[in-house]
């Protein structure tokens, strides 16, 4: 279907380009949950600063795991890291271990260093999840202001196009309308 319309101060051509692109844009649309991945392992720079965060974080701690985050277990409290001195105070430790136990017990501790060393691996993942939702929602907000200036132009488009009709309706009220000349 097509509608021509002929008049001096409506370009119709460029209403329908407006329409086209409008469309096209309409086609695009948010990024796919791939796409997100690939921007989020990108360096965040215009969030934060790039010393502060870095969008590799996850990948970062689970390969540098002993420089964050500590291995527990039961032989670990009788552990020394002296060298040769420590290697003679863990003997000596492991041969009093009977002896230390009629004092305290580390079993306590040696749980609760363990679950937070859970935790500390699950806030690394909590870390990254932030880190690919932040990005998500900046994007998304992008998108949305991208989405009110598309309203925005819609907007006065609209207010121009209303005038000229206006302007073409008290035109026409003005002239002669009629083959005879008669005003209605």
């Amino acid at each position: 279907m097509t509608v021509e319309m002929e008049s001096d101060r409506v370009d119709v051509q460029e209403v329908m380009r407006e329409i086209r692109r409008r469309i096209e844009e309409k086609k695009g649309g948010l990024y796919t949950e791939e796409e997100i991945r690939e921007i989020a392992e990108r360096p965040l720079h215009p969030v934060l600063d790039a010393r502060d965060f870095k969008s590799d974080l996850l990948a970062e701690f689970l390969e540098q795991k002993d420089r964050w985050n500590f291995s527990f277990d039961p032989e670990t409290v009788y552990r020394s890291s002296r060298g040769f001195v420590g290697r003679m105070l863990e003997t000596l430790r492991r041969l009093l271990r009977p002896v230390q136990k009629l004092f305290w017990n580390p079993n306590p501790m040696i749980a609760a260093l363990s679950r937070q060393s859970d935790l500390n691996t699950s806030l690394v993942h909590l870390l990254h999840n932030v880190g690919l939702e932040m990005t998500r929602l900046n994007l998304e907000i992008q998108d949305l202001r991208n989405r009110v200036l598309q309203l925005q132009g819609r907007l006065e488009f609209h207010a121009r196009r209303e005038k000229t009709l206006e302007s073409l309706v008290a035109e026409r009220a003005g002239s002669p309308a009629g083959p005879e000349g008669k005003a209605e």
